[in-house]
């Protein structure tokens, strides 16, 4: 899967894009065998697999309603927000599993924290199988010159 930029909030223009993370496959698991797929998530939410979680809906959109010291900052300086969440087998967000990785200010972090637990996810598959999954969200922002 190629890397692909996609503007969040584009009716809004935040001027933050999201990197998608690439799968990484070869774990070693027969095809169906779920049960050592799960064996695996358990040990290791982070294990390489087949296919990474992806969300389906992003109801409600990151940054909205940006406060004027906030956008005034993304336009000066730029920003980055890397944040990790672990997404079930139904395709949800925990979000006990909130992870600030990386960011440029609160607001964008706490912004996330609230609306990713809505948002809806294809699960990670595991040879042929949904396991649980960090999925990591990561957007930057350069400066507008």
């Amino acid at each position: 899967m190629a890397a692909i930029l996609m503007v969040l909030a584009c009716h809004h223009d935040p001027g933050l894009e999201e990197v998608a993370a690439k799968p990484m496959t070869g774990a070693g698991v027969s095809y169906g065998d779920c049960v050592e797929a799960r064996k695996r998530d358990t040990q290791n939410p982070d294990l390489d697999v087949d296919r990474l979680p992806a969300p389906i809906r992003q109801r409600p959109a990151a940054f909205l309603k940006m406060p004027a010291t906030v956008r005034s900052q993304l336009e000066k300086k730029g920003a980055v927000v890397k944040v990790d969440v672990l997404v079930d087998t139904l395709g949800r967000a925990d979000a006990k599993t909130f992870k600030i990785v990386e960011v440029s200010n609160p607001w964008f972090a706490e912004n996330l924290r609230s609306v990713i637990p809505q948002w809806r996810f294809t699960p990670a598959l595991l040879a042929g199988c949904k396991v649980r999954r960090v999925y990591k969200f990561s957007a930057t922002a350069k400066p507008r010159a």
